[in-house]
């Protein structure tokens, strides 16, 4: 099962929201989604981490927005880390827009994990292509998602 959706908050303020289960325990999501290393070889639109998993670390990400595209747009991160249940960051990216992305996964029962993620767009240019940029984002986390949800239950499957 997978959800996904947009909210305009305001003019300059929107909400995206995307969650998937995953037919695995959520130690092992956890393990797959903190092994940045290997992100390159499954996970799509957020295609690489550079750094360390910890709380108060920074992080480089490298976002692909357009797949049909090879430009990577590369941010730095300094990120909150409650270890085995979420990662997040709240900061400034190009056109002042404030970033608050969340990563986080849950026990769903039955062995099975809920893997939410989420993102606000506030202030800066958001005003401009707030909209744009959220149905890009929800596209975007879709696909991430999806292999993230590929990728643990094939490593379950190995293991």
């Amino acid at each position: 099962m997978e959800t996904g959706r947009t909210e305009k908050v305001s003019f300059s303020h929107h909400k995206i929201h995307t969650d998937i289960i995953i037919n695995t325990a959520p130690e092992a999501v956890w393990s797959v989604l903190t092994d940045t290393a290997n992100y390159g070889s499954w996970a799509a639109f957020l295609v690489g981490i550079e750094g360390q998993i910890a709380d108060g670390e920074s992080i480089n990400v490298a976002f692909q927005l357009d797949p049909n595209k090879e430009k990577l747009t590369r941010i730095d991160h300094t990120i909150t880390v409650v270890d085995g249940q979420e990662f997040y960051w709240a900061e400034r990216g190009p056109g002042g827009i404030r970033d608050n992305h969340h990563f986080r996964v849950e026990a769903a029962g039955d062995g099975k994990t809920r893997f939410v993620q989420s993102d606000e767009i506030i202030g800066g240019m958001t005003f401009l292509m707030g909209g744009r940029l959220a149905k890009l984002y929800l596209k975007g986390y879709q696909a991430f998602n999806r292999g993230l949800k590929a990728e643990a239950e094939r490593r379950r499957n190995v293991g």
